[in-house]
């Protein structure tokens, strides 16, 4: 009798140790791909497609991906689409994944092998679109952001994200901010029209980045993001101007 209980506290031993080691091994791995403390987000980044962003897909845009590939944490969706002519209409998501959690469940092997997995998936995706030498015609930066809103309509727990990667530009049948005077008058005008029409997308919460904005010349640079300041605003978009300009400075 003695024998067979100093046997099972052998047994309970080992395996408490085991289950410390799993635990113990999770929390290290996570520190490879983010604070696991930190709740989860859905992430939707835009990637411009215009003619004009093609020096920036190689440069900035590159750059502002590696931060964010920095900054993942488990359970965050990771959502990638372009902004092209004909967002609206023809909007598909180049890439939709979750980046694994950590499990007692799932041992150490497997769990190194899936998130290699999914991060390989997505920089493959993401490298496919960032080579690409010829453009979009225009650029449907508000149509978009209808799409945004439905996105993230059905996220009711994650955080919310949108890093927009775009000179801001908008370039369409409707707008053409390169050759229109972008004044208080005109962005009340497009603000009313697009109200009037049940336009303006629900971005309540949502943390905006802006990278790769530029525009001919300070002002119009300057006349651009009034214009997505106040957009943002009556979307009510949890947007800040320190997370608005030519390169991503930071990502959290």
């Amino acid at each position: 009798m003695k024998q067979r209980r100093l046997k099972l506290l052998g047994l309970i031993l080992v395996g408490s140790l085991f289950l410390y080691g799993q635990l113990n091994w999770s929390a290290e791995a996570f520190g490879k791909t983010g604070d696991s403390k930190k709740n989860p987000r859905v992430i939707i980044i835009l990637i411009d497609m215009s003619g004009s962003t093609n020096k920036a897909r190689r440069t900035v845009y590159k750059e502002a991906f590696d931060k964010i590939y920095k900054n993942m944490h488990q359970g965050d969706r990771i959502l990638v689409g372009t902004i092209t002519s004909h967002s609206y209409i023809d909007f598909k998501l180049t890439v939709d994944e979750e980046i694994p959690k950590k499990s007692i469940w799932v041992n150490r092997l497997q769990f190194e092998r899936n998130l290699t997995k999914t991060k390989k998936k997505i920089q493959k995706e993401v490298n496919r679109l960032l080579s690409r030498k010829r453009g979009s015609q225009w650029t449907e930066i508000l149509n978009s952001l209808n799409i945004v809103d439905t996105i993230f309509h059905d996220e009711k727990k994650r955080q919310k994200i949108l890093v927009i990667l775009s000179d801001m530009i908008q370039d369409s049948k409707e707008y053409k901010f390169d050759k229109e005077r972008i004044t208080n008058q005109y962005i009340n005008r497009v603000i009313k029209y697009r109200q009037k029409h049940k336009l303006i997308p629900n971005l309540k919460g949502v943390k905006v980045y802006v990278a790769g904005a530029s525009a001919a010349n300070s002002n119009k640079f300057r006349a651009v993001q009034e214009f997505w300041a106040r957009y943002f605003a009556k979307s009510g978009a949890d947007y800040s101007p320190h997370r608005y300009g030519h390169s991503l400075i930071k990502f959290e």
